[in-house]
């Protein structure tokens, strides 16, 4: 399979080498906000990926700077470029500034695997960093009457997901729970909703008294995959221009609080959620000035949040659409 995807209008060229691959990736894409381009002349590119299974990687240079990735991979650096092991599995990207990705994947991985996922996560993440545009580790919601988005972010556990699913149920739009795609649009920021499902943990639907809409979900080992337009009457929106951002924290206080940050609040708290900005070297100065734009240049707000997040989401609800006028 020879295609190009676009996404924040950036266009990838995915070289699928045999049937599995091409299998293993349009599925991947087929659940994501990724659209193919239909195109009678051959497309010039941002970015390529090659896929190809069975066929063993290069072995990894020695004496590289190394550290853990989800799902039990590490990466290997060496500051000019990036190479990713799972197990034998391969995602080596650059070297340099170069939007490239070259995948080797050496098990039998089902498709739709959890790991096989984190590695076509890294390879496509990979290359949209050396093309300025940023994945983002958090949600996206439109409050009724606006256009504009707040972004939600924070750390696993940080009750981000909850929030999310607590606006929507109050008729919020929403673009994601968990990921988005960060890019400028000329002197705007737009976010970009990258999965089509929700990934909520058991405490979540229990907490939230989901199960009903759970019990028919894809299971995967840590999350269930659900479908948001099977619980929510509002829409899920691909894109939205960032209006401000929420950070929230859990207190175990009764009633939920929202503050005002410092734009040197906000960097401290992006930097923590942005590793690539550090690790990925090539990209490394484009990323800061973008994560610096953002902690500066958009409201940014703490939400104390309190037993009242899961019990009135009313309240909730009313304190978030309140950043918006602060």
């Amino acid at each position: 399979m020879r295609a190009v995807y676009t996404i924040a209008g950036r266009r990838i060229l995915i070289d699928a080498l045999d049937d599995w691959s091409a299998r293993s990736i349009s599925y991947y894409f087929s659940q994501s906000f990724l659209q193919a381009v239909v195109t009678n002349r051959d497309p010039s590119p941002d970015a390529v990926i090659r896929i190809r299974s069975g066929a063993t990687p290069p072995p990894l240079p020695s004496r590289l700077f190394n550290f853990e990735v989800p799902e039990n991979g590490v990466c290997f650096t060496d500051g000019k470029s990036l190479q990713f092991d799972f197990n034998g599995s391969r995602v080596d990207i650059g070297p340099d500034a170069q939007p490239r990705a070259d995948v080797w994947i050496t098990h039998d991985f089902e498709v739709g695997s959890s790991v096989l996922s984190q590695i076509i996560s890294q390879a496509l993440c990979g290359v949209l960093r050396r093309c300025e545009v940023y994945a983002f580790h958090g949600a996206g919601v439109i409050p009724p009457g606006h256009d504009d988005a707040l972004l939600i972010t924070g750390p696993s556990g940080c009750g981000k997901t909850t929030l999310t699913l607590q606006l929507a149920a109050c008729g919020w739009n929403y673009l994601a729970d968990d990921t988005l795609i960060l890019t400028r649009n000329h002197e705007l920021l737009e976010a970009h909703a990258l999965r089509k499902f929700f990934g909520l943990r058991r405490d979540t639907i229990s907490a939230l008294q989901l199960s009903q809409v759970a019990a028919a979900a894809r299971p995967t080992p840590y999350k269930v995959r659900v479908a948001p337009q099977d619980l929510f009457s509002s829409n899920q929106i691909q894109k939205a221009r960032a209006a401000g951002i929420i950070f929230p924290t859990i207190t175990g206080e009764p009633k939920s609080k929202v503050r005002r940050l410092a734009g040197a609040e906000a960097m401290t708290k992006l930097l923590r959620l942005s590793p690539w900005a550090g690790y990925d070297k090539p990209t490394a100065p484009q990323y800061l000035r973008f994560l610096a734009d953002l902690a500066t240049d958009y409201a940014t707000f703490e939400l104390l949040a309190g037993s009242d997040l899961l019990e009135n989401r009313i309240v909730v609800a009313d304190l978030c659409a309140g950043c918006f006028t602060r």
